[in-house]
């Protein structure tokens, strides 16, 4: 897998901005498929220093935590909530209604993509500050470097 440019959500001082994901479109996707299942939406949150957005979807089969990648239009789904500070974990694959992200515009990820070693990846595309952050802060998989809370 390649990463592009943004996926660490850092830039060195000369680098160009790094786009941001269009949160208007994910929480529009966001009450879609609330909709579609008949469930609710709580309201978006962004913890300082993370790389992501999130909301809970709560359906009457269950609740999910829909992640957003803050610079790249990816999301993934969780069992549980974030914790400040702390790596994700408890990472599921999209329920059904996830499609609608797709439709939108959005890439859903499987756990097991999540998971995949940071050794696996293919990280050429990504500048040379995010490397850095890369080594400094030395992420294990996938999840670890995407939904980060470095600062």
């Amino acid at each position: 897998m390649r990463l592009e440019r943004g996926a660490t959500g850092f830039r060195g001082p000369g680098d160009a901005r790094v786009p941001e994901t269009d949160a208007t479109l994910f929480r529009s996707a966001c009450w879609n498929a609330a909709r579609g299942i008949g469930g609710r939406v709580s309201e978006p949150a962004r913890a300082e220093a993370s790389s992501f957005h999130w909301v809970t979807v709560t359906s009457r089969a269950a609740p999910y935590v829909v992640l957003c990648h803050a610079h790249l239009p990816i999301v993934a789904f969780a069992a549980a909530p974030p914790v400040p500070g702390q790596p994700l974990s408890a990472f599921v694959d999209p329920p059904p209604w996830g499609a609608g992200f797709e439709v939108a515009g959005f890439r859903c990820l499987l756990a097991d993509h999540l998971n995949t070693p940071i050794s696996r990846l293919d990280v050429t595309g990504l500048a040379e500050a995010e490397l850095m952050q890369i080594r400094y802060w030395r992420p294990e998989k996938l999840s670890d470097l995407l939904f980060n809370w470095w600062d």
